[in-house]
């Protein structure tokens, strides 16, 4: 490539005392691991890579989709790595205890977590508390931050909170969308300043009248479709086991579809499967490996064969769910990991 001389070299320094230097270009080399190298595959381009740190992140979807379980296992993820984690809580609904039986260290500085009263007082302290943790040198610079705000469609932005209601109005119908695209393009620099990870997660509504496309919608207005680096959509199929009575089921947990609809570091529209369940004590636990299995199975490094799946570490076929207990049973997610990974 050609190097500015005359009066080409003559321009450039000018414009470097006027303006200054080019600046760095925006890119992202760290990652808060998911858990699923099939969801970090379809978020960042790499099976080991996850939520960018310094960017946006939405997540969306129908009610009990998963989105604040998911949430919680990235949050456990993030404070595992060294870093810190914090929850603002607008729908005053998440479950402190359950997060607790899934590894969540509650002890601050580990985890922040406040119930602010509007949008902006949320936004606001999120933006205060990373920028005191990264200017405090506490935690490595490499360690990451991730906060999680649940949810934007059950924010209320400062000109509603304190009227009464039969005061509101058609302006506070549409307050919020405004006040979105005013506060996530500064967000969205507070994140990248402080090597922060904002996850916004969101609900989804039905447009109507509409009878061809997608006939949903997320709250808040369009900023985040804009701001947000990653985009993910969730669905479900929930899950059912055979119960005391005949003919009776129980709800035993749900595979959750995450949809990524818009990334800037990779391909997006690809889709991820995760497997929720819960033990006989009501307690929430992903099954990594049952997910990773399938992915594997559909990549072609897992061999199957009718409904039994060669596992290469000891030469036996399994099924499905079986080979997963094994694996979690036995201790080697690690060596599924190096599977997915190659």
């Amino acid at each position: 490539m050609a190097k500015p001389t005359g009066s080409t070299a003559a321009l450039a320094a000018a414009l470097l005392g006027e303006i200054g230097a080019n600046a760095s270009a925006s890119s992202v080399t760290q990652f808060i691991d998911t858990g699923s190298p099939e969801l970090n595959d379809c978020i960042s381009g790499r099976p080991d890579g996850g939520l960018p740190f310094g960017r946006l992140v939405e997540m969306f979807g129908p009610s009990s989709a998963g989105k604040t379980a998911l949430a919680a296992q990235w949050l456990i993820e993030a404070q595992r790595m060294g870093g810190v984690s914090g929850f603002t809580d607008w729908e005053r609904s998440f479950s402190q205890d359950l997060a607790v039986t899934m590894g969540l260290n509650t002890d601050m500085p580990f985890w922040l977590y406040n119930k602010a009263r509007t949008w902006e007082e949320g936004n606001i302290k999120a933006a205060k508390a990373v920028r005191l943790i990264r200017a405090s040198k506490a935690i490595p610079d490499d360690a990451p931050i991730l906060w999680v705000f649940d949810s934007i469609a059950s924010a209320i932005p400062n000109s509603s909170i304190d009227k009464n209601m039969d005061e509101l109005n058609m302006n506070d119908t549409t307050a919020l969308a405004r006040v979105t695209s005013t506060t996530l393009k500064v967000m969205a620099q507070i994140a990248e300043e402080n090597n922060a990870t904002f996850l916004y997660l969101n609900q989804i509504r039905t447009k109507p009248g509409v009878s061809f496309g997608d006939p949903t919608t997320t709250p808040g207005g369009s900023a985040m479709e804009f701001f947000a680096t990653i985009r993910i959509a969730l669905s479900r199929e929930k899950l059912f086991a055979p119960g005391d009575k005949k003919d009776e089921k129980v709800f035993v947990g749900q595979n959750i579809k995450a949809k990524v609809v818009k990334s800037k570091l990779t391909q997006p529209f690809r889709v991820a499967e995760q497997r929720m369940e819960f033990d006989e004590n009501g307690n929430l636990k992903f099954n990594m490996a049952f997910s990773t299995i399938a992915m594997l199975v559909h990549k072609g490094k897992l061999t199957k064969e009718g409904n039994y799946i060669l596992w290469p570490l000891d030469g036996k076929k399994y099924n499905h769910k079986p080979l997963a207990q094994h694996i979690n049973e036995n201790g080697l997610q690690k060596e599924l990991a190096k599977l997915a990974l190659s």
